[in-house]
């Protein structure tokens, strides 16, 4: 199979590699390679195809007002960029993408890829589960930057994270990502967590995070 990837795509969800490759090798399509730091795709960009990434890592972002930019997430292979509103009504990128490092994305028009939803309706399955699960997805990062503090955004990360309802979890990104995830900077992000430990709010061991005050981290998430 040329692009083995594929096969733990959501998009392509329980069909063979076998199968895969016969849609794909049914329509045209093309490979763009990326370097570190080169954009796939502008912001306000219209969008004419899937684009799925098969090597290589790319983020979105997008920038506020003051010009800040916060990234909205990474996208890794086997994922595709932009996929739930590939069919909108003059359907645009919603946020810049950028290659993390060198990576290389499939490419196909948007009219070959519905040929392939004609073809298999497990393929249309999938990207209607897709589009649902984007769609929470970003209902629940719309939510998170609605709180306006970096001590909010932290508490409402902790409490998503595995193990939360025991009172100890385990953070899973470094500061630094976890900076840019919040759309803060790192010195910024370190002050608050060290006044939330100096407020006897949470306790700090390395990645491993106990959770002191839960009334006073409830307050910060508003709940």
């Amino acid at each position: 199979m040329r692009f083995p990837v594929l096969h733990n795509s959501p998009l392509f969800r329980g069909l063979t590699e076998s199968e895969i490759e016969s849609l794909v090798a049914a329509v045209s399509f093309r490979v763009r390679f990326y370097h570190t730091g080169a954009v796939a795709a502008l912001a306000g960009e219209q969008i004419s195809s899937l684009m799925i990434v098969l090597s290589g890592s790319v983020r979105g972002e997008m920038s506020d007002l003051s010009g800040r930019t916060i990234k909205i997430e990474d996208i890794n292979p086997p994922q595709a960029l932009a996929a739930a509103v590939l069919f909108g009504d003059g359907a645009r990128y919603p946020v810049t993408v950028t290659a993390n490092s060198d990576s290389e994305i499939l490419i196909i028009n948007k009219e070959d890829y519905l040929a392939m939803m004609t073809r298999d309706r497990r393929v249309l399955s999938n990207y209607l589960s897709f589009i649902c699960g984007k769609a929470q997805f970003l209902s629940d990062r719309l939510r998170f930057h609605s709180f306006h503090t970096i001590k909010g955004k932290f508490a409402h990360y902790l409490a998503s994270l595995p193990g939360a309802a025991t009172g100890r979890v385990v953070i899973d990104r470094s500061q630094q990502e976890l900076s840019e995830y919040f759309g803060v900077t790192r010195p910024s992000l370190a002050r608050a967590i060290g006044e939330m430990e100096q407020e006897g709010l949470i306790s700090v061991d390395r990645r491993e995070v106990r959770f002191l005050n839960l009334k006073g981290l409830s307050a910060l998430i508003g709940t």
